[in-house]
């Protein structure tokens, strides 16, 4: 049976990941992997696009990784008061949550989720540091004072 090297463009169970040349059966490349959208046959050509394709997704992720850094040492810098009732025996009535936060956070111009703000509620007075994960590899660490109202 004659063999042909394909480029997997996907993952493929039991045979790679995407972006793994791999020889397989003419027909199963012919008759499967590429009209199924799995694989190209591996040709210079499709190789050189490939590694274009490939870089080019590299850059766009570092710049993304260096935005994200750049947004964490602004955000590392704020300061976000919230102010909460005082029940009658002076502990806080209601808490602060990760929505509460990212509210505030969007009220400054920063554009957070709440699904990256990394924390359980707040529910007692004092200044809190909380992490937020803007990248998977990039953290902010946002300074959060909880006071009673007066």
């Amino acid at each position: 049976m004659k063999q042909v090297e394909i480029l997997l463009i996907k993952d493929v169970p039991n045979l790679g990941k995407s972006g793994d040349v791999v020889k397989v059966r003419w027909g199963y490349a012919k008759n499967y992997l590429i009209p199924k959208g799995f694989a190209l046959f591996a040709t210079k050509s499709v190789l050189n696009t490939y590694e274009n394709i490939k870089r080019m997704r590299e850059i766009s992720l570092q710049n993304k990784k260096r935005k994200m850094e750049r947004l964490a040492r602004e955000i590392s810098k704020e300061k976000l008061l919230f102010v909460l009732k005082v029940n009658e025996e002076g502990k806080p009535y209601g808490s602060i949550s990760s929505a509460d936060i990212a509210r505030k956070l969007k009220e400054k111009g920063y554009n957070v989720d709440r699904s990256m703000i990394q924390m359980e509620s707040l529910s007692e007075f004092g200044t809190f540091q909380i992490p937020i994960k803007l990248h998977p590899e990039v953290m902010a660490n946002l300074k959060v004072v909880v006071e009673p109202e007066k």
